[in-house]
């Protein structure tokens, strides 16, 4: 993704083999430290081994079309089901049964729709469960979208063998214990400085 000379942040590897060995993880990591190098690094991985598809949670479209580009640098087929392409749904679905799509994009919105909720997510193989702002999850959180709770109801259906990565930039202890709460017990919280060098009050 970046060249032959990058390196891992502290706590990037961590985080990558507990997705890629089926661990739960929660990583509270600051905007720019690279928490999606983690889940496309372990998607890619996890599909080497024979794993189905990452499903990635995203709030935005715009994050989206940026997010396909960056797993298009390390050699990832990404798609996406949205209400902007409805009419390529059964495509994007067909893809991903052939086994040509390595991460599905969704909206949190997405697990509300009820034709999405019985004719496509049951015929999904999940590799890997991703959760991008992940402290909407949380009544806590400061941008808390009632959407975000539809997850929780997935990832308790999810066999336990299924990783489970959540990220976030913005989340204070009452935020990670609510998630905790949530996404289990067995959550391992990967968690760094949020304080950023490059702002200053």
């Amino acid at each position: 993704m970046f060249g032959k000379d990058a390196e891992f942040r502290d706590g990037q590897l961590d985080a990558i083999i507990a997705a890629v060995d089926g661990k739960r993880v929660l990583v509270v990591q600051q905007t720019g430290w690279g928490k999606s190098v983690v889940y496309f690094i372990a998607s890619k991985l996890r599909r080497e081994q024979g794993m189905g598809v990452t499903v990635l949670i995203s709030p935005l479209l715009a994050l989206m079309r940026n997010q396909i580009e960056n797993a298009e640098k390390i050699g990832l087929k990404a798609l996406t089901i949205n209400s902007d392409n409805q009419d390529h749904w059964e495509e994007v679905v067909q893809n991903i049964i052939r086994d040509k799509c390595d991460i599905l994009l969704l909206s949190p919105e997405r697990l509300a729709n009820d034709e999405f909720k019985k004719h496509i997510l049951p015929r999904l193989n999940i590799g890997m469960f991703v959760v991008d702002e992940a402290h909407c999850i949380s009544d806590w959180g400061h941008d808390f979208r009632p959407d975000y709770q539809r997850i929780v109801s997935i990832v308790t259906k999810l066999p336990p063998n299924i990783p489970v990565l959540a990220t976030t930039a913005t989340a204070n202890n009452r935020v990670i214990s609510d998630i905790k709460q949530q996404l289990g017990n067995n959550l391992i919280i990967n968690r760094g400085t949020l304080i950023r060098k490059s702002l200053h009050i």
